[in-house]
């Protein structure tokens, strides 16, 4: 893959906005994962669901704004990185993102739908396990920011 070679400062300044993307993305993700979807089997009968079509009208507008500038900056990183971005880790950033949409987009929302319209436990669960291999992917970007952050730093 040909990568144009991008100034220290260009890379830093992609890395930190990445950096800071990704963490706050995570902080939301781990919210969702040990507080929000748990609640909602806790909500007494027809509660949950009026719960999760508001939930559904305001995810993606607090989601959205991090993980747009995360998948971005990772596709800039593929393209124009410099030395401190190994290519590796640039394409690791695309695939966790990728990893990330499709989780999002394919499993977790049909579940969220589904859970607004009528609450059922094995949908919630189903939700709840695809959203650890989501929270866990985001953790997982967020150590390879960190570790980007470092070699950046040193």
């Amino acid at each position: 893959m040909t990568c144009l070679t991008a100034p220290r400062a260009f890379t830093a300044a992609l890395v930190l906005a990445q950096t800071l993307a990704v963490l706050y993305t995570t902080g939301f993700v781990w919210t969702l994962q040990l507080m929000d979807y748990p609640m909602v089997a806790r909500l007494r009968e027809g509660a949950s669901e009026s719960y999760m079509a508001a939930h559904n009208q305001m995810f993606w507008r607090v989601l959205a704004p991090g993980l747009l500038v995360a998948g971005v900056t990772s596709v800039a990183l593929l393209v124009a990185r410099g030395a401190a971005v190994p290519l590796w880790a640039a394409v690791l950033s695309v695939v966790l993102l990728a990893a990330i949409m499709a989780l999002s987009g394919a499993v977790a929302t049909p579940d969220r739908v589904a859970l607004a319209r009528h609450f059922s436990a094995p949908v919630h669960t189903h939700l709840l396990r695809v959203s650890w291999v989501r929270t866990t992917a985001f953790s997982a970007w967020s150590a390879l920011d960190g570790w980007l952050v470092w070699r950046l730093v040193r």
